[in-house]
């Protein structure tokens, strides 16, 4: 095994989706994907006051998965495909935008009546031209199905992909991973990366060593896509998100809530959502 060297340590930026604070992490001014990663939002751990209004209206979405894995908290999506579902701690929600769809997501009613603590990482992956009009669908997969390996000072928790054997139960359309790992300060981490894959990390807490540089809570490392490992060390206990996939090596034109491949791809998409087609929500 040779050890990947790093491209870049991109810092993320506080961004707002509708009343919640979020950490996005990518795309940067300098990165625009981690191929095929295309955004990466942290709503950060926050005390959430009872009656507190911060859940998000129906929008549309076409052309990539939209990927919510709940840390804390209790978290509902709705959709104009008849879909209603309430994400619990750990669980991970899965839409496939495709061609079309009207969501609304946010902490539940019950959640606000009484409060607590709330994080999330949502991440936007991005669909092959083949799969960009798919039917969009969506299902959750709920916290005891995803595997985890439990070291004496390491955990791995398996959310999409495979990791030394243990399969997540999520279904992608091309090859990808996607680990929650926590590190105890002091140790070391090596992770194997299948060679044309590519690679990046994102602090969620604590503090990395990588490269022989240091990575902080908010900062996402992409590597370069070359040999077969990843390694990093906790210089604090840390949670981190190990992360990438396949390449697409596609043409990305984006605008707003719709990822295609050619702006003429993004004015049909708009013009669905506009008449309709892509169904309605009221909330």
């Amino acid at each position: 095994m040779t050890v990947r060297t790093i491209s870049t340590i991109e810092t993320a930026t506080v961004e707002m989706v509708g009343a919640n604070k979020v950490l996005q992490a990518l795309p940067t001014r300098s990165l625009k994907q981690v191929d095929p990663f295309i955004l990466i939002h942290h709503m950060v751990p926050a005390d959430v006051k009872p009656g507190a209004s911060i859940r998000i209206p129906p929008h549309p979405h076409a052309g990539f998965e939209v990927v919510t894995y709940l840390i804390d908290g209790e978290f509902f999506h709705r959709d104009s495909k008849g879909h209603d579902v309430v994400a619990k701690k750990g669980d991970i929600n899965w839409m496939t935008s495709g061609s079309g769809i009207v969501h609304s997501e946010g902490p539940t009613e019950g959640f606000l009546k009484t409060g607590g603590r709330l994080q999330l990482m949502q991440v936007w992956i991005n669909l092959p031209a083949k799969y960009k009009f798919v039917e969009a669908a969506f299902r959750n997969y709920p916290a005891a199905g995803f595997p985890v390996i439990e070291g004496e000072n390491s955990s791995v928790k398996v959310l999409i992909g495979n990791y030394e054997g243990h399969q997540s139960p999520v279904e992608t359309k091309t090859p990808m991973f996607y680990y929650h790992i926590q590190l105890k300060e002091g140790n070391a981490f090596s992770l194997n990366v299948t060679s044309n894959f590519s690679s990046a990390l994102y602090v969620m807490s604590g503090k990395l060593k990588s490269g022989g540089k240091e990575i902080k809570v908010g900062q996402l490392v992409n590597y370069n896509i070359t040999d077969d490992e990843i390694s990093f060390s906790a210089i604090e206990n840390a949670d981190v998100i190990a992360f990438g996939g396949e390449p697409l090596k596609e043409k990305v034109v984006s605008y707003g809530p719709f990822v295609m491949n050619s702006f003429e791809e993004i004015q049909h998409a708009i013009h669905d959502y506009e008449t309709g087609k892509m169904g309605a929500l009221d909330y």
